[in-house]
């Protein structure tokens, strides 16, 4: 004898719905850890269809296999055929999880190295200034902290930011010294960096401490 409003046909459609949903899921997430990313992103798109008609887009499991396609796309060396959907990613990662969430981190590294090879410098430096206090507030190392700086540096010029310029340079002469020594090239190239960077700004009080601290051969006119 049935229940009243239960139609069995439906429930058996419905359970073996869900069957063949959390089946793709699993093929998708074994094809990427076998690192297998043609297949991986095959099913992991269709996973990722079947997962927002069934949950949402905002749904954990749907970033998670976001995440996991974002990963399969840089692997498989197709940044820049998915870039919308490797923006989109990171995006609802950020706005679901924040931006120290696993899922952030992973989809903000994938994007960050597409906007970086669509020169979209600009979008780009922020994600580098997350990527330097993440590293800052977890495992802290300074070396990994300075090549970030000198990143950022780079991204100021381009984007012709001459204010971030100086405070950038500042920390990477204070990194260096700290990671590489007072008596290192690297350092002493920092600190004339720094200088010259102090009298193209006309900070020629800072520009004569520091050439007279160093003994740096260069003259700002």
């Amino acid at each position: 004898m049935f229940v009243i409003g239960f139609n069995p046909i439906r429930a058996l459609t419905q359970a073996d719905s869900i069957s063949k949903f959390e089946s793709l899921i699993l093929d998708s997430e074994n094809a990427f850890k076998s690192g297998k990313w043609t297949q991986s992103i095959a099913l992991g798109e269709s996973a990722l269809k079947a997962c927002h008609l069934r949950l949402s887009v905002n749904n954990p499991r749907c970033i998670y296999i976001m995440k996991n396609n974002s990963l399969a796309y840089e692997q498989a060396g197709e940044l820049i055929e998915h870039a919308d959907k490797i923006e989109r990613a990171y995006r609802v990662a950020l706005l679901q999880f924040g931006p120290f969430h696993h899922f952030t981190i992973k989809t903000r590294e994938v994007f960050y190295h597409l906007a970086v090879k669509q020169k979209r410098y600009s979008e780009t430096i922020p994600i580098v200034i997350a990527i330097i206090h993440h590293e800052r507030t977890n495992t802290n190392d300074e070396l990994e902290i300075l090549n970030k700086f000198i990143e950022l540096y780079a991204l100021y010029k381009k984007t012709n930011q001459v204010q971030y310029e100086v405070p950038t340079l500042e920390s990477i002469a204070t990194l260096t010294k700290k990671t590489m020594g007072a008596d290192t090239d690297n350092y002493q190239q920092a600190v004339i960096a720094l200088a010259e960077c102090y009298c193209k700004q006309k900070n020629y009080k800072k520009f004569d401490i520091l050439a007279s601290r160093y003994s740096l051969d260069i003259k700002c006119d």
